[in-house]
């Protein structure tokens, strides 16, 4: 299984959790891809034919980024709506992403415990990141779940992040 890895995070060079992340996809084996959307496309304007090559040679395509005001970046988004195209991805003819997997690896500032229904953050993880099983339905893929690390503002928390990203790299091809 080739699996691809889009990191989209905007200071990924002030990163922890991620930037560990990156690295830990990087050296988890040759059958994993990993490209940086802020790195590819600083002016934003993304090769909307190359990126469709990319993907269309993978098997998995893992959205990686830091969870932003119950979203992802900006330039996920974008890059949703502008590669993701009808008559590629989904309409007639689009079958591209058809059969193959998406899943999102996100890093959140609030503990676990903070993502329950009715608490601090309102709603669970699983609730917010609900968006890419129905981006994955209308593409005809599947989604297969996320991985996470929270609590990133906690230095304590921070000492679980090496067990953190050795469960990450082996979760993108289990």
């Amino acid at each position: 299984m080739k699996v691809l890895v889009l990191v989209v995070h905007p200071h990924l060079e002030k990163s922890v959790i991620n930037k560990t992340w990156k690295e830990a996809a990087e050296k988890a084996g040759s059958n994993i891809t990993v490209r940086s959307l802020y790195d590819l496309y600083p002016d934003g304007n993304i090769d909307i034919r190359e990126e469709q090559k990319v993907m269309e040679s993978h098997d998995r395509i893992i959205f990686q980024y830091p969870f932003y005001w119950y979203s992802a970046p900006y330039l996920l988004k974008k890059f949703m709506d502008e590669v993701f195209t009808d008559g590629w991805a989904y309409g007639a003819g689009g079958d591209k992403m058809e059969g193959k997997e998406i899943g999102a690896a996100v890093s959140c500032g609030s503990p676990a415990e903070a993502f329950v229904e009715g608490g601090m953050q309102c709603h669970t993880l699983e609730h917010y990141l609900g968006l890419y099983d129905g981006v994955a339905a209308f593409l005809r893929a599947r989604y297969i779940g996320f991985h996470a690390f929270y609590d990133t503002y906690n230095p304590t928390a921070l000492q679980t992040l090496p067990q953190n990203a050795d469960a990450y790299a082996q979760w993108l091809t289990k």
